[in-house]
């Protein structure tokens, strides 16, 4: 373990070396080489509402535009986390279409409607309340950004962990045309369009994007005489812009996505007692095969709509509209665990597992004003967000009940930055808060009557800030931040053993998860802007840490607030233009948490502890990716690129006992690659790509059947070697 760490140190720290020996202070000579020669590149971000680039933007914010993004082979939200410090974003367990996201530690994984994410994502300044089909592509898009910690002043509505913000391409009055293809292994078949252009000169114009993938199943699965775990998805947006006059803007949006792969079926890694799964032998077992069998069903449709409306009042003052809307429809049938029954049996009867039909519809209303004069930078405004979820358990695989939730939120919230003399500034904000949730349910076949709760939420998120632009390219900060994570209501159903004589089972909810965040970073680029680093240092304090706990004396799980926490890190981001066709990049983060009150947890074999000595579920201890693009100058025509990335990310715990082995996350290292030859105008490239090159077998999570015995463990494999030949136009 030291040995590990000492190795992963020294990484850091020859990038950081490497960064910082380009010198300080650049001659006259020296800057105009650097004019003529290659820099590192700047995206504009509007993380504090403003538009500025990373590094002027004092808070720990990540963002990549288009060109980044095709070099570092991102496609999907999920291929993003390997770009970010203390970032995991994968398959939520059992399911294709839902994401499970943690940042710094904190996040959410559970699905459905009872359960608000952590960390929120916003497509074009809307909040996506539902993790279920955050899986899209990408394609059309302009930048995404990603803010490490709490926002809760001006993204606040569950965001205690972070937000990721996607920022999809305006329309242009200028034709614009792009595409590609692609063909791998596994069938894989993508294909991707976007177009732009007038309506109207000067003030109408439009765009269309469409995305396509597919790929074959990679998990041989002899129940069902083929390979499971394929995907088949498709994608579709259209944006309207409009330009009346000069101050006022208008963006209208809609897009439609639909899922239809299979969902995710994992692989048994330890099989009850008696039941004869000759590959279920731990961890060393085939992890391309499977045993589990039983209906499987997959259906994810969503709409959504968007209003985006800017008005300049003044050259300093400016107001802003957003309206969502959203509605999504899923459906999923899948096996989780083998049994001695469905054995016995044979096909007859079914493995253990989940069914569920999901429907949800959401509308946002977010109104701003925004100043910007040359000392003061403020924004105000008020959010109102309405929400409305139902789910229906389906047989075989769950009992028949519904479930109906609704949400309305309201908050107020502002933020300004002072600067009190040259290149030093306050930063002031704050966000109040209030949610209140109803919750029904009706589980038919133990009752003849329905259960229904509502409880309600509030919050006040604060922020406080000191910022030090000591040079134009170095920049120093320290904030305090707060956030919460919604409350919601566990379905119990009636006759669940609640660990109380005579207590029957019923909606219980649970509180508001709350964070005290206090970050330090610094930011600095050379003079030549060819070398630059950036460094964020934080400690995150939990209240009320929302976890999955058991009724005394019984094996029925619910959320709870459970204990406190907390979790602190460093992260730190060094890039290094060693030469014009060399470029050299870090992605490091180093995570430590821990639980600071006692709480009761179940072991795998369902005896009840103490648990506050365990690590806390989804904190990484280390996640290192380095990287760097190489363009040879070659007697050919056209441009060609190499790419590649190496990419560490340490064990983890997928339960809250650390309990057992088979259900952490292990050590992984993924080698990713591509190589790009594009015409000497742009306009043609031809892309061969690989992901997970040394065909790494690995599980990215574990669920876990807890037993007096011996408990039952399903693995969910990640990606084998994928390998795929993309060829691309732009005009």
């Amino acid at each position: 373990m030291k040995r590990r760490y000492f190795l992963l140190t020294t990484t850091a720290l020859v990038l950081a070396l490497g960064v910082t020996a380009v010198p300080v202070a650049a001659s006259a000579a020296d800057a105009t080489a650097a004019a003529e020669g290659t820099t590192i590149g700047e995206v504009v971000v509007t993380a504090e509402r403003f538009k500025s680039t990373v590094q002027t933007t004092p808070v720990a914010v990540s963002a990549f535009g288009p060109e980044m993004l095709q070099q570092r082979q991102v496609n999907t939200v999920q291929q993003f986390a390997s770009q970010i410090p203390g970032l995991v974003i994968t398959p939520a367990t059992g399911t294709s279409t839902s994401a499970r996201i943690v940042l710094r530690g904190a996040g959410q994984e559970n699905s459905g409607i009872n359960f608000d994410p952590g960390v929120g994502v916003y497509i074009d300044g809307v909040y996506q309340p539902r993790i279920t089909g955050a899986f899209f592509d990408f394609f059309d898009i302009d930048r995404v950004e990603v803010l490490r910690g709490p926002q809760g002043t001006l993204y606040g509505r569950n965001s205690s962990g972070g937000a990721i913000k996607i920022e999809t391409k305006k329309p242009t009055y200028a034709w614009h045309f792009g595409g590609d293809i692609a063909y791998g292994t596994y069938k894989l078949n993508d294909a991707r369009a976007y177009v732009s252009g007038p309506i109207v000169d000067d003030m109408v114009a439009f765009s269309l994007s469409a995305v396509s993938r597919k790929r074959g199943g990679f998990i041989d699965a002899p129940a069902y005489g083929r390979k499971v775990n394929n995907k088949d998805a498709q994608a579709f947006r259209g944006k309207l812009l409009f330009d009346p006059t000069e101050k006022l803007e208008i963006i209208a949006a809609f897009d439609y996505q639909q899922d239809t792969s299979d969902p995710g079926i994992g692989v048994p890694l330890q099989a009850p007692l008696g039941v004869d799964t000759l590959f279920a032998t731990g961890a060393g077992r085939d992890l391309t095969r499977t045993e589990l069998f039983g209906p499987i069903s997959s259906k994810l449709y969503s709409r959504g709509a968007s209003l985006n409306m800017s008005y300049a009042v003044t050259d300093a003052i400016s107001l802003i509209s957003i309206t969502g809307y959203r509605n999504i429809h899923a459906e999923t049938l899948e096996p989780l665990w083998p049994t001695l029954a469905a054995q016995n049996s044979g096909n007859g009867a079914q493995n253990i597992g989940g069914g569920s039909i999901f429907r949800d519809h959401n509308f946002s209303q977010e109104l701003s004003a925004t100043l910007t004069t040359d000392r003061v930078k403020g924004v105000i405004g008020a959010y109102y967000f309405d929400e409305k979820g139902a789910a229906f358990g389906i047989p075989p695989y769950a009992t028949v009940n519904s479930q109906y939730r609704g949400t309305v939120a309201k908050a107020i919230f502002g933020q300004i930055s002072y600067d009190v003399i040259q290149g030093l500034s306050l930063t002031a904000g704050g966000r109040v808060t209030r949610e209140t949730a109803h919750f029904t349910q009706f589980y038919p076949t133990q009752r003849t009557f329905s259960q229904s709760d509502s409880k309600t939420f509030k919050a006040f998120s604060p922020k406080f800030g000191i910022n030090w632009q000591a040079t134009p390219n170095a920049l120093g900060y320290a904030s305090f931040t707060k956030g919460f994570k919604s409350g919601g209501f566990n379905p119990i159903s009636p006759n669940t053993n609640t660990g109380t004589v005579g207590v029957d089972g019923k909606p219980t909810p649970y509180g508001q998860e709350k964070v005290s965040s206090y970050e330090a970073g610094l930011k600095f680029t050379t003079d030549d802007h060819r070398a630059r680093i950036n460094i964020a240092v934080f400690e995150a304090k939990y209240h009320g840490l929302q976890l999955p706990v058991f009724f005394p004396g019984t094996s029925n799980s619910y959320t709870s607030n459970a204990s406190n926490a907390t979790i602190k890190g460093i992260e730190i981001e060094p890039t290094w233009q060693a030469t014009d066709a060399l470029q050299l990049y870090g992605i490091l983060s180093f995570q430590h948490g821990k639980y600071t009150s006692a709480f009761t947890c179940s072991t795998q074999f369902g005896v009840f502890t103490e648990c506050s000595n365990r690590k806390i579920k989804g904190v990484i201890p280390a996640k290192v990716v380095v990287g760097g693009t190489y363009s040879p100058e070659l007697d050919i025509p056209g441009h060609f690129t190499i790419a590649a990335d190496l990419n560490y990310t340490d064990k983890y715990f997928n339960n809250v006992a650390n309990e057992g082995p088979l259900v952490q996350t292990p050590t992984t290292k993924l080698l990713n690659g591509s190589i790009t030859w594009e015409t000497p105008d742009k306009h043609w490239a031809v892309i061969l790509e690989g992901k997970n090159l040394t065909n790494k077998h690995y599980v990215l999570a574990g669920l876990q059947l807890s037993n007096p015995v011996r408990p039952t463990v399903t693995g969910y494999p990640g990606d084998p070697r994928v390998v795929d030949i993309r060829v691309k136009t732009n005009f």
